[in-house]
């Protein structure tokens, strides 16, 4: 792309795609991400490669699915010294950096970044990162969650005690100002990673009823549903809790309890929007605005009440779907794209538009063709329309998904699945795997899933997998069950 130096990818984490104005959700206020809109594409099916944190984030910087990096769950991880992105931008001699919440395994490990920012997990309270300094030289601490106001009674939609200016995701954008005002030397590639609106819900007071009065959809569907789902689904109320991070029933989700979820949810995207305001004016103010792209998505989403779950990990569309935004050189302005892509293909993107060779390793495409012509969907050898943009796939530890315009399959290791209708509406309320009506459309999808899976034979793998605990998370646990047993966390308020 003519005039293109810089790439700027920032993130949020467990965003779901209708959580903005773009999307239809048009009462966000959202003015940074609403300017990006008008200035580039928008992309209306964009899939997480994994409905998780960290298998998601080891599959964009490895350039590989989930089930190649070893990467499935979280508690895994990619193996040392594997070839990330950032380390392919070093060796061309771009200038890189991870500003924010990486979930990188160690959590200070910089995985070929020259220069790194840490701010973790809004959970990880006990990890000694650069948030956590910067609290403590300001006077203040980082506590478990459970110590915020009516934690429980409100089940993690609660609001932050902390002063807007020292938020988790203020510092992640001062953080990344900072940067570019001073060590932003061109060609460089940054990767703005903010913790929000990932539980829990917290936003400062004073944006906590920016959504008070707005009309918020309800959720789809209740826990009812599960009952006719797979087994996985439910665990995850259990893990959530059993967890000791967590300590919070779900099962205790009621209409009102959504809708306040919902606000403190949506309110953190404004937060974070914020943010990105004053990172776009830092380009600006700099001269880098014209020579930067900037990318704009997250790493997946949240049920937010959906079927009766909390956060993450099926592949409902709330779960599964991502916003993705881009603007800048050579980005047509106004630009809707229809295409699906998945996260997976900005490793490869970013690598093309650099003018770095995609390693044979690297799974996705290079999407940039359709920042400059968002609606030409064509296979440039027939003319027919390209097959790799109607079908998306994404993977979890022990399931795999194929999506297409007009259905979903899910299969299980356990021999259970899921088949739904995207255009029945409520949707992915009723499950079609074992419907006689469908039985076709079950068995051309299940051909394709396993095609996919079959193809990952050929990729070589660079043997990431699970890893322990580490010592720091396991002192939390034990303190967190002092604290229970002496009554001091995990109490009414």
């Amino acid at each position: 792309m003519s005039g293109l130096k810089n790439i700027l990818f920032i993130t949020t984490d467990q965003q779901r795609r209708d959580s903005l104005g773009c999307y239809g959700l048009d009462f966000m206020q959202t003015p940074a991400l609403d300017r990006l809109v008008r200035q580039g594409v928008v992309f209306d099916r964009c899939s997480s490669v994994c409905p998780i944190c960290q298998p998601a984030r080891a599959s964009f910087i490895l350039g590989q699915y989930p089930l190649v990096t070893g990467v499935a769950n979280n508690f895994h991880w990619i193996s040392p010294d594997s070839p990330t992105i950032a380390r392919a931008f070093d060796r061309a001699g771009w200038n890189t950096a991870a500003i924010g919440k990486m979930h990188f395994h160690p959590w200070d490990n910089t995985e070929g970044f020259r220069f790194r920012i840490s701010a973790e997990d809004k959970r990880h309270y006990f990890r000694p990162d650069d948030y956590t300094r910067f609290l403590q030289k300001h006077g203040y601490t980082r506590d478990h969650p459970a110590t915020y106001p009516r934690y429980l009674e409100q089940l993690g939609a609660t609001v932050s005690p902390l002063p807007g200016h020292l938020h988790i995701d203020s510092f992640i954008g001062d953080s990344a100002v900072s940067w570019l005002e001073n060590q932003a030397r061109e060609p460089f590639f940054c990767w703005v990673s903010f913790n929000s609106p990932h539980d829990p819900y917290d936003p400062p007071e004073e944006l906590a009823g920016l959504y008070r009065r707005s009309p918020i959809p309800q959720a789809v569907g209740s826990r009812e549903e599960l009952e006719r789902k797979p087994a996985y689904q439910s665990e995850i109320l259990d893990f959530f809790r059993d967890n000791l991070l967590y300590r919070t029933d779900y099962r205790g989700l009621t209409e009102p309890a959504i809708r306040r979820i919902r606000e403190h949810y949506l309110a953190t995207v404004s937060l974070v929007d914020g943010q990105i305001e004053k990172i776009l004016a830092a380009l600006e103010a700099r001269g880098l605005a014209g020579s930067t792209l900037i990318v704009f998505s997250s790493d997946h989403g949240d049920h937010l009440g959906d079927h009766g779950l909390p956060f993450k990990a099926t592949f409902y569309e709330s779960a599964l779907m991502v916003p993705l935004i881009v603007a800048g050189p050579g980005v047509r302005a106004g630009g809707r794209c229809s295409a699906q892509v998945n996260w997976l293909d900005l490793h490869a993107t970013f690598l093309s538009l650099a003018g770095i060779e995609v390693p044979q390793h690297v799974q996705g495409r290079d999407i940039s063709p359709l920042f400059a012509e968002p609606e030409d969907l064509l296979d440039a050898r027939t003319g027919e329309p390209d097959p790799y943009y109607q079908v998306a796939f994404s993977e979890l530890l022990g399931a795999a998904m194929v999506r297409t315009e007009r259905h979903k399959l899910v299969l299980c290791d356990d021999g259970d699945g899921e088949l739904y209708d995207l255009q029945e509406q409520p949707l992915e309320v009723e499950n079609h795997f074992r419907d006689p009506a469908l039985r076709d459309v079950r068995e051309q999808l299940s051909a394709r899933l396993a095609a996919h899976l079959v193809g990952h034979s050929r990729i070589r793998s660079f043997g990431g997998g699970r890893h322990p605990s580490d010592a720091g998370r396991e002192r939390c646990f034990a303190e967190i069950r002092r604290q229970i047993q002496a009554g001091e966390l995990f109490q009414s308020s």
